[in-house]
């Protein structure tokens, strides 16, 4: 595959705007000793008015120590939700389920529904998938456009297939579950798909954190197959050539969603579009895994 001439790019852009939360802005809350979340001082007010469930303790919020277990604890903030909800705060009801958890690999503490994660500042995971094909020296990627009338980001640009991570679904089973959903992907295609790593930041978005973990997986896509939307998620899907998509990371910053573009540098990366000459290389490349606590 040729190389790429150098450029001057706005990769380093891309990923400070996706790093831009400061952990001093927000007041932590805790299960027994471990930090599982990080609230804003608006929903921290209405989190310790429920005194029975939360109080107050050297500068942060403890759920109570009498929920045993993580399905008490689910269902005691379940119901302060549907509250919060009602009052329009902490986001809407999405009635998926995500973990919450002190860090990637530790036991689930209890879950939450997906439309307060972010208010409740708690770690999140999801995939994002390239799909991709070579001829010759020429690279392509499959990229999904965004319903018009999708709730978050319409009509913005986005790779092959994404999905956030609900607490009963390993990765795997969730890339094969959202390639049928979401580009009508078969699962003996599906099955494919390689993990190549993972990409985290650390994002305040209209007061709120988003402490995200995207596994990323790519999948080399047969000449003969064109993805179709299914559920109504995405509006078309379009194969663009590599130099096409570096064009638009590169000139035109909105026109992905925020975390796509991540995942196209990552990619970039690993197929040596992006080298170590760029003066910017190890600024791009650590600052794709930020720390989430």
């Amino acid at each position: 595959m040729r190389k790429l001439a150098m450029r001057k790019t706005k990769y380093i852009q891309h990923i400070e705007n996706c790093n831009n939360a400061n952990l001093l802005d927000f007041i932590p809350w805790k299960i027994s000793n471990d930090i599982v979340g990080y609230v804003n001082k608006n929903i921290a007010s209405k989190l310790l008015s429920f005194r029975s469930i939360f109080h107050e303790e050297n500068n942060a919020i403890h759920l109570s120590s009498r929920l045993k277990n993580p399905q008490q604890r689910s269902e005691a903030v379940e119901d302060i939700l549907e509250t919060l909800w009602a009052e329009e705060i902490c986001g809407m009801k999405l009635n998926e389920n995500y973990a919450v958890r002190a860090k990637i690999g530790s036991p689930n503490l209890m879950t939450i529904d997906r439309g307060a994660s972010a208010h409740l500042g708690i770690i999140t995971t999801g995939f994002h998938l390239n799909g991709f094909l070579t001829n010759k020296d020429q690279l392509k990627m499959w990229v999904a456009k965004r319903s018009a009338t999708r709730g978050t980001f319409p009509g913005q640009l986005d790779n092959l297939v994404a999905g956030g991570q609900p607490s009963n679904l390993t990765v795997a089973e969730n890339v094969i579950k959202e390639c049928n959903e979401e580009a009508s992907i078969p699962k003996d295609l599906a099955q494919k798909a390689y993990p190549t790593g993972f990409i985290s930041y650390l994002m305040e978005a209209e007061g709120n954190l988003r402490r995200h973990v995207m596994y990323v997986y790519d999948l080399i896509m047969p000449f003969n197959f064109t993805p179709r939307p299914n559920d109504g998620e995405v509006e078309a899907f379009s194969l663009m050539k590599i130099e096409e998509i570096i064009k638009i990371v590169d000139s035109s910053p909105d026109t992905f969603k925020f975390n796509c573009n991540l995942v196209i540098i990552d990619f970039l990366i690993r197929h040596g579009l992006i080298q170590n000459e760029d003066p910017d290389y190890f600024k791009i490349v650590n600052g794709l895994r930020s720390p989430l606590n």
